[in-house]
């Protein structure tokens, strides 16, 4: 008869117990309703400080809303030309790399990112063991939280496919391009189209085994767009799912896109995808990759940079505007490429000698240094811009302004590269750490030194 009511008690007990946790985890636990991250590759902190001289031009647009800040902290805000990502209060530094291991590639840092794991070179989302390791876009599916995914990349490039498919060293974008579409992410925006739909004589990359993917999309209940039009007339209150790819490939740089362009900006992608996203209850998860500042730095062309870390604030700005100021808004930069600040002024190492001089007498005259013309200054590490040393190098140069990728008939030098201090066909990540800034509710955590592998772990519990 005891153990009868031992048993009751121990099934009082547990019941109790989880009553009272799922009371808590719904009722009582702050649950962050809106959790944007955005990725902007090879956005480091020089390059970061270079659009901020050039861009930042207005004041903060309101008072700072995070209590934490202190009174010279908002005067100096104030003083200051600034920009949007500047209304991020909480900064981290985010350890990319284990000890003895090389330098991560975009797959292996979007993955820890992403996944909260690290992983070879070369692979994407799946460890070791073969296993493919669970996204944040996942996780807040399994939450019942609405997703999003925005990029200005292919949707099959390693970024964006850390968040919903893998790459297990052999890419295979048609596969992605399946993953996508079968991944349960209900807004999707960005390029790749040529991996979606049949090859033919206009698209030699497209898919053969002649399946239209854009098509399935449709009969699966996406919405779908084809431009930046159609993006801009969506009813965004009856639309909660919808799948855009604007370009074959990659976007192309804003800066020197034509007046009536198919592509939209990254502003208004972000626009529509959260004014969709917000009607649902339980909350969702966006994530908003930028490739296009990468791009442009990996080939030296910091102009181009600065005009699409331009792109990335106004979305940001339209991200706290639609999403509120309580949404959790993070920004990182995945990883560094090595921009390094230009000298504007000769130093003494710039001075020569005046030649001997002598007067009507033949006496010596002693005549002021002449300042030489100073050399082009290096503005990154890396990259095109650096000097050749190999007849291959020089060719590889020659083809590229053959082919129009370098030339200096654009408007204002966009591509010319600048100068680099060694040479490589294109800049490589590096080893440095990355970092994250991120404003809203649960924010807080999201400081000091961590790796980028806790980012997983952080975001997750908002869910």
């Amino acid at each position: 008869m005891k153990w009868r009511i031992v048993l009751t008690i121990l099934f009082v007990l547990v019941l109790f117990t989880g009553f009272a946790y799922l009371y808590v985890n719904t009722f009582v636990r702050k649950h962050q309703h809106a959790v944007i991250l955005f990725v902007v590759n090879g956005l480091d902190l020089n390059l970061l400080d270079q659009a901020r001289h050039d861009l930042g031009r207005s004041s903060l647009l309101g008072d700072p809303d995070d209590p934490a800040i202190g009174d010279a902290r908002r005067r100096a805000a104030y003083r200051n030309e600034i920009l949007n990502v500047d209304s991020l209060w909480n900064v981290a530094l985010l350890g990319i790399q284990d000890p003895g291991k090389p330098v991560p590639d975009e797959g292996a840092d979007a993955t820890a990112l992403a996944c909260g794991a690290r992983v070879d070179n070369g692979y994407v989302a799946i460890n070791n063991s073969n296993e493919a390791l669970r996204s944040l876009i996942y996780a807040a599916e399994q939450a019942r939280r609405a997703t999003g995914l925005i990029t200005t990349s292919s949707v099959v490039e390693p970024t964006p496919v850390a968040f919903y498919s893998t790459i297990n060293g052999t890419p295979d974008p048609y596969r992605n391009a399946n993953d996508l579409l079968y991944s349960g992410i209900d807004i999707i925006l960005g390029g790749g189209e040529q991996y979606f739909i049949p090859a033919n004589a206009g698209n030699e990359l497209g898919r053969r085994d002649g399946r239209n993917l854009i098509d399935e999309a449709k009969a699966r209940g996406y919405s779908i767009v084809y431009n930046r039009d159609d993006l801009n007339n969506v009813s965004t209150w009856r639309t909660r799912q919808l799948f855009g790819l604007f370009a074959p490939g990659p976007f192309y740089f804003s800066s020197l896109q034509p007046a009536n362009r198919r592509q939209p900006s990254l502003a208004e992608m972000t626009r529509t995808a959260i004014s969709s996203l917000n009607y649902n209850i339980d909350g969702y998860f966006l994530v908003i990759e930028h490739n296009l500042v990468a791009r442009a730095a990996g080939r030296n062309l910091g102009k181009i940079a600065v005009s699409e870390v331009a792109q990335v604030d106004e979305a940001i700005q339209s991200a706290v505007e639609y999403a509120g100021p309580d949404a959790l808004v993070i920004v990182t930069n995945n990883y560094s490429l090595g921009s390094i600040a230009p000298l504007a002024e000769p130093t003494a190492g710039d001075l020569i000698a005046s030649p001997p001089a002598v007067d009507d007498r033949g006496l010596p005259v002693r005549l002021p240094p002449i300042p030489m013309a100073p050399p082009p200054q290096p503005a990154w590490l890396a990259g095109p811009g650096g000097p050749t040393f190999s007849h291959a190098q020089a060719a590889w140069l020659r083809q590229r302004e053959a082919d129009g990728s370098f030339t200096t008939n654009a408007p204002a030098g966009l591509l010319q590269p600048q100068p680099a201090l060694r040479f490589q066909t294109q800049a490589r990540p590096l080893a440095e750490p990355a970092w994250l800034a991120s404003r809203g509710e649960g924010s807080v955590q999201l400081r000091g030194f961590i790796n980028n592998t806790d980012v997983f772990d952080i975001v997750s519990e908002q869910f």
